[in-house]
């Protein structure tokens, strides 16, 4: 009876959690996390076997050959708005990790513009690496390398916001970014992965130097002044 009691008296002192502070900032997040979950959910609704055969492309080659027995990669409204699936997620990670840790750029945006500003930044970001790709598969003419690689890059992209998406909602409402850091991991996994996969569907015109080219220049390089700049608004 001691016990029970004990509890009852637990269970009648619990008080409520009070609000969080930044309430009014929470909401418009709230209203993205909403409008991409539907986003998402009208993809796998509408297109469901072919959502499923994107997501295993990159690690399963059956996956990707039926894929491409059914439709045109990059090519069909499916993958435009995984496109904006994926750059909505990436903008509100780049959102909270700048508003936590390099205070002296969010000062300049209020929060919803900052992550309009991350979004479309993720965009172009992304769109010039392409036009970069086009314009060495071009110089060294490899045009099927290309293809793969494109391919390649989107599917990783896709996996890494699927796997972005949670952590990212997890770290904005408990304020522990420490989930962020962990998606770096699965992000590098899924990032080499990406590259192994490309090797493997590599033809005979592709070399060592070209990549090495590539690689240092395309992949590398925007990272390295990313991070500086990070480093001199720090």
């Amino acid at each position: 009876m001691n016990l029970l009691s004990t509890f009852y008296n637990f269970i009648l002192d619990i008080k409520p959690l009070p609000m969080p502070t930044q309430a009014h900032v929470l909401d418009w997040m709230t209203w993205v996390f909403c409008g991409v979950l539907v986003l998402l959910t009208l993809i796998i609704v509408n297109s469901r076997r072919k959502f499923t055969y994107i997501v295993r492309a990159l690690f399963s080659p059956r996956s990707r050959n039926q894929l491409l027995r059914e439709s045109k990669p990059l090519t069909e409204w499916i993958y435009a708005f995984l496109f904006l699936f994926d750059f909505i997620v990436i903008g509100m990670a780049l959102h909270l990790i700048i508003s936590t840790f390099l205070p002296t750029i969010s000062q300049y945006f209020a929060p919803f513009p900052l992550f309009l500003t991350c979004t479309a930044t993720a965009a172009v970001f992304y769109f010039l690496k392409t036009a970069n790709l086009y314009l060495l598969a071009f110089i060294f003419n490899c045009p099927e390398d290309r293809s793969n690689h494109e391919q390649n890059r989107f599917f990783c992209t896709t996996c890494c916001s699927l796997l972005l998406l949670p952590l990212t909602i997890a770290a904005a409402y408990t304020s522990q970014f420490s989930w962020l850091l962990l998606y770096a991991l699965l992000f590098i996994a899924c990032y080499l992965f990406a590259w192994y996969r490309t090797f493997k569907l590599k033809s005979n015109q592709f070399n060592f130097i070209e990549f090495f080219l590539y690689f240092c220049t395309i992949e590398i390089l925007p990272f390295l002044v990313i991070i500086k700049l990070m480093i001199s608004f720090r």
